[in-house]
């Protein structure tokens, strides 16, 4: 007979296979998920609750609001981009700088969203990137698919190298700096970049390499119709500039608190700097336009993508239903009980079964479940060092996410953007990219664990 415990494992299994079957819309089967975690909680008295919490409460603080306000700010700067004209201003110059090369185009798009994933997290540079795309793909009338698998795979293998570049790293650099000592001092905004900068490089040379592989037809074949994007002039493309202005130079100043209170560890979140930036945005958005300016707020409303948020809000109840009945801390002790006795394969083992897990939920609430169980793994058995693990960690959340369209935030946002077009992209479509991504790059990573496992040490 099944326990209550399996009816919430089961309950999870079922949600995630009609998100990735794609019969009902991701947010919808997340939700009818959540619903059912509720009823069978109120039936059966599965969940732990903390001290004065209703279920309903308990549920609730499963949600990453931090995520969701992230999310949320930067929406609400694409969206005031959009209105000024800027992603057709860019659309436009990209086509250009391409010279209507689709291959150039993947290069330079993938490339400028890796750049921009070592400054701010990936899920950002996402929400500011993909747009653009789209209206560039549009353009040129073709494809928008390998462009933004492109921007979403090598922003999560990028991001690695980052401790802002993915919002797991953010979360195990503040563990780190917590458990204070030799740890902290390495889990630094330098220190990432030191430890795992050279192997995110070749794995992200490598991701590079198979997409140019997968997609050699597609990238072979130049639009008829570029002469005459090429002749267009990307300054026609902007309908106001002064408000164009005004939002990227609020935007640079949120994108550079993100990096100042990481360094500084000015103890304020990042959502709430996102927030912030975003309230100014709109306090001082003056369109030149009288009629835009009175539907300013309804405008930027109209183009954040609230599905995705709700998306992600049911995402964190499901895994947070999962993990409150103890499956991911089993899933963590069978990690250390197999594979404890060799230290080197112990931090392989979370290579592979952090990135295995992030492929199937998001890397985010995944990393959550993890670092506490680490942090265990050091206290209960003095001999082994953590580090390692948390390196180990930080690889396989980044590379794993890669493998599906729900493995990270930013594949979500990507997903979730391209549905603005005419080819949404599909499950099987990420998994014919994605997954043979994921495997390449986790075997960079072993491979860096094997041969450099002392340099990953704290002692």
């Amino acid at each position: 007979m099944i326990t209550a415990k399996g009816i919430v494992l089961l309950i999870f299994i079922l949600s995630f296979v009609l998100i990735l079957s794609e019969k009902l819309h991701r947010s919808i089967a997340a939700w009818l998920g959540c619903v059912l975690m509720l009823f069978t909680g109120h039936a059966t008295g599965v969940f732990s609750l903390a001290d004065g919490h209703s279920l309903e409460h308990e549920m609730l603080t499963w949600i990453e609001f931090e995520v969701i306000g992230l999310l949320l700010g930067m929406m609400v700067f694409a969206g005031l981009l959009e209105i000024s004209g800027f992603f057709e201003f860019v659309a436009v110059k990209a086509t250009k700088m391409s010279k209507g090369d689709p291959w150039l185009l993947v290069v330079y798009l993938g490339t400028l969203t890796t750049l921009l994933s070592l400054v701010i997290d990936n899920v950002t540079a996402i929400i500011i990137i993909a747009p653009i795309t789209l209206k560039i793909c549009r353009k040129m009338e073709i494809s928008a698919i390998p462009p933004l698998l492109a921007e979403a795979i090598l922003s999560d293998t990028g991001g690695v190298a980052s401790m802002v570049g993915d919002p797991p790293n953010v979360m195990i650099a503040a563990a780190a700096h917590d458990q204070g000592g030799e740890l902290a001092n390495m889990f630094g905004f330098n220190g990432f970049l030191l430890h795992l900068g050279i192997l995110t490089l070749l794995a992200w040379v490598a991701t590079l390499g198979y997409m140019r592989w997968y997609y050699r037809e597609y990238l072979t074949n130049k639009p008829d119709n570029i002469e005459s994007v090429l002749e267009e002039n990307e300054w026609d493309m902007v309908e106001d500039l002064r408000l164009m202005k005004t939002t990227l130079f609020l935007l640079a100043i949120t994108v550079v608190g993100f990096s100042v209170t990481e360094l500084l560890h000015l103890g304020i979140e990042i959502h709430a700097i996102a927030l912030a930036g975003a309230g100014l945005a709109l306090a001082f958005a003056r369109p030149e336009d009288n009629e835009m300016r009175d539907g300013l707020m309804h405008s930027v409303t109209e183009k954040i993508e609230w599905a995705a948020l709700l998306f992600f809000a049911g995402l964190f109840m499901l895994v947070g239903a999962v993990g409150n009945v103890g499956y991911l801390e089993k899933l963590a002790d069978w990690i250390f009980v197999t594979f404890g006795s060799n230290q080197v394969m112990l931090a392989v083992a979370v290579v592979w079964v952090s990135a295995i897990a992030s492929a199937l939920i998001d890397n985010i609430p995944f990393t959550a479940a993890m670092i506490p169980v680490i942090i265990s793994i050091g206290e209960n058995n003095p001999d082994v060092d953590i580090a390692p693990l948390f390196w180990a960690l930080a690889m396989g959340a980044g590379f794993g996410g890669n493998a599906t369209p729900i493995g990270s935030s930013a594949n979500v946002m990507t997903v979730s953007i391209s549905e603005r077009g005419p080819e949404p992209i599909s499950t099987k479509e990420w998994l014919k990219v994605g997954l043979p991504v994921m495997i390449i790059t986790c075997c960079v990573a072993t491979i860096f664990i094997v041969l450099f496992h002392g340099f990953y040490s704290s002692v």
